[in-house]
């Protein structure tokens, strides 16, 4: 009788044992691929119908829960100040210089650094808060850019078709991108790209109909896409409300 209890008991401790060596190969949990990252981005300069284009943008952005970056003419800010306000948490927002000007425009280097911190001090004081993001108007820069940003406080640049910058350690740091004009392209497109570890930036400006963006946002949807601001791009905050 003890050896048939001895059996039965060496028995069971060997199928215990047995399932534990290769249950962890039925119970684990693969790890879903990442999502493609997708930042996009909005410029609103002057316009007739500015303001009902960016409050229409807010709402729709809201309405998808989809996270952005919006950059405004200073001059727009404070001439409505409500348009920055528009945007909730989920969006970025920062400037593009006071009047819109290319900043290669403009030879003497006290004016253009006016023109970038005019811009900035706008967005600021329109939506009270600290936006750290900066567009140049027509993505015209040149080497002085970077001590322009740094002297007027701003930490991030998109400016560039193949590249944003962060400004870290005291210095601006360059980051692939790659940078398509949301005008130029179908939704659809993007739904055939193929993943990539490097983040996408889509660029609309506000004389895109609202009527399209929304047909292109509801698409964007059905993708394997992470939506993200520029803080959430760049790992520190950017907008500071």
């Amino acid at each position: 009788m003890k050896i048939k209890v001895a059996a039965t008991i060496a028995t069971v401790i060997v199928i215990v044992a047995g399932f534990a060596v290769i249950s962890p190969l039925f119970l684990r949990v693969s790890n879903p691929e990442p999502k493609q990252t997708v930042m996009l981005i909005f410029s609103i300069s002057e316009s007739a119908d500015a303001f009902e284009w960016s409050n229409s943008l807010s709402s729709l952005l809201k309405s998808h829960d989809m996270g952005a970056s919006v950059f405004i003419v200073g001059k727009v800010a404070q001439e409505y100040p409500q348009i920055v306000s528009h945007f909730g948490k989920k969006v970025d927002v920062g400037s593009q210089t006071y009047s819109n000007l290319a900043l290669t425009s403009i030879s003497d280097y006290s004016l253009r650094l006016q023109e970038v911190k005019r811009g900035k001090t706008a967005v600021d004081n329109a939506g009270n808060l600290r936006s750290g993001i900066f567009r140049a108007p027509f993505d015209a820069t040149d080497q002085d850019i970077y001590s322009l940003l740094s002297r007027s406080g701003i930490l991030a640049d998109f400016s560039y078709q193949g590249q944003y910058n962060l400004y870290e350690n005291g210095q601006f740091v360059r980051y692939e991108a790659v940078v398509y004009q949301g005008a130029s392209q179908a939704a659809d497109f993007f739904l055939t790209l193929p993943k990539s570890a490097v983040p996408i930036i889509i660029v609309f400006d506000n004389t895109y109909p609202i009527s399209s963006l929304k047909s292109f946002l509801t698409i964007m949807k059905k993708g394997d896409f992470e939506f993200v601001n520029a803080t959430e791009l760049a790992g520190f905050t950017l907008t500071g409300r």
